[in-house]
């Protein structure tokens, strides 16, 4: 039986094809020119996209955003933040608030640590699936990145639920954000 797509499963789709261009490494046949987004300080922008048990967050920040810094470490402290920060991001477990009702837990985490020269704007990208057991609690979530990220003066939160296709501002890492 072949199964039409639905309005909810096609935006799901592109919002995966674009968070898959996002995080991709460019090919090698594009690596003398290679186009970036707009690198704006201060701004961060999180992707969250919910279908049936599968919850999907995915976002983008300057370095210095998440760092303090945009370049090479030049200190013990510079490479220890740089350590942190890997770590942090590749345990996924603080980077969103959800309804302990829900039940979710992290399935996997895709994260490149940008290339970081000396005078290089450079972001950071980062893909977070996770399951919930019950995600018809999930009726929220909170950026808690804001906790650790710095200096950061707004987030642009884009979310595809069932029935909800909105973009939303937030500057509070326990601002809640409907899913519904």
């Amino acid at each position: 039986m072949l199964r039409q797509a639905t309005p909810f499963k096609t935006t799901l789709a592109a919002l995966a094809a674009v968070a898959a261009l996002l995080i991709c490494q460019p090919s090698r046949a594009a690596e003398e020119f290679e186009q970036h987004g707009v690198h704006e300080h201060g701004h961060v922008v999180l992707n969250v996209a919910l279908d049936g048990d599968t919850l999907v967050l995915e976002w983008s920040a300057p370095a210095d955003q998440v760092l303090g810094f945009e370049h090479a470490p030049r200190t013990a402290a510079e490479r220890e933040r740089l350590a942190a920060a890997t770590q942090w991001i590749t345990r996924g477990t603080d980077v969103l608030g959800l309804p302990p009702a829900a039940g979710c837990r992290v399935r996997t985490v895709a994260h490149t640590p940008p290339a970081l020269q000396n005078s290089a704007h450079v972001d950071y990208r980062a893909r977070h699936v996770l399951v919930c057991a019950k995600p018809m609690a999930l009726a929220w979530v909170e950026p808690w990145l804001l906790r650790k990220l710095q200096n950061v003066e707004h987030v642009e939160v884009n979310i595809v639920a069932p029935g909800v296709q909105r973009q939303n501002t937030v500057r509070r890492a326990d601002e809640r954000i409907a899913l519904r």
